[in-house]
């Protein structure tokens, strides 16, 4: 609960920035930056899906989604100026898989299509420290949107049942940079969703220069919740589990 008072603590913060017009020209003061992270999360997932009465009951381990998928696609895309940035985030996973039942051919397709648009601000940036004059820690509250859109067949015995569902909701927290004072650094990010939506995780990375700019390759953990209802539908999904990936700095 205090972890979530201060989420909102933060995002209160950065509201409060966007309505103090005298001072938000100084905070755009600075050089854009421009940042492209490719990610591959390797992800256990379980819960269940029900649209009226078809039930799907998920529990797939990591393993079972990389045989069964036909494709995938993870980016994140950071835009800063000053103390200001946007961000949009994409994951797309398509897997499908033929099984027997009671010796009934069973095909499953699935397709899960999650983006995140968010904008955020430096609330607490602590003083430039000498290694390339990186901050040693760095708050970013942050708020946005979520869009989920979720697709599902089932077939069997000549029948086809089908779910196509999308819905947005809004989501407020914060990101944490922290730089040691090697090339080793430090990254976590907390959101909550309205939908009853938790988002958590957290990264090592190490900077290493490459063609004047440094790359950052960072590992660590992921953890996503949705809880979603409306009408006869219902989404619970829980996602978990590492991830690998890289930072590029465009400019």
């Amino acid at each position: 609960m205090k972890i979530k008072n201060f989420i909102l603590l933060s995002a209160g913060i950065l509201i409060n920035q966007i309505a103090t017009a005298d001072s938000f020209s100084e905070t755009l003061k600075g050089k854009p930056k421009l940042n492209v992270n490719l990610y591959v999360f390797a992800a256990d997932v379980s819960g269940s899906i029900n649209q009226g009465n078809i039930k799907y009951e998920v529990d797939q381990p990591f393993k079972e989604t990389l045989k069964e998928l036909d494709e995938s696609f993870m980016v994140h895309v950071d835009f800063s100026k000053g103390k200001w940035g946007i961000f949009a985030d994409k994951q797309i996973v398509k897997t499908s898989q033929e099984k027997n039942a009671m010796n009934i051919p069973v095909a499953l397709g699935t397709k899960l299509d999650q983006s995140s648009y968010g904008l955020y601000y430096q609330a607490y940036v602590s003083p430039f420290y000498d290694f390339k004059s990186h901050s040693k820690l760095i708050v970013e509250p942050t708020i946005g949107v979520h869009r989920t859109q979720a697709e599902a067949s089932l077939a069997a015995l000549n029948k086809t049942a089908a779910i196509d569902t999308s819905w947005n909701e809004f989501f407020w927290g914060s990101r944490f940079k922290y730089n040691f004072d090697t090339s080793w650094n430090l990254a976590s990010e907390v959101t909550f969703g309205a939908e009853n939506t938790i988002s958590a995780q957290a990264y090592l990375g190490y900077r290493f220069p490459i063609m004047n700019r440094d790359l950052n390759l960072r590992a660590g953990y992921k953890y996503f919740e949705q809880d979603y209802k409306t009408n006869n539908f219902h989404w619970e999904i829980r996602q978990h589990g590492p991830v690998i990936g890289i930072n590029l700095p465009i400019f």
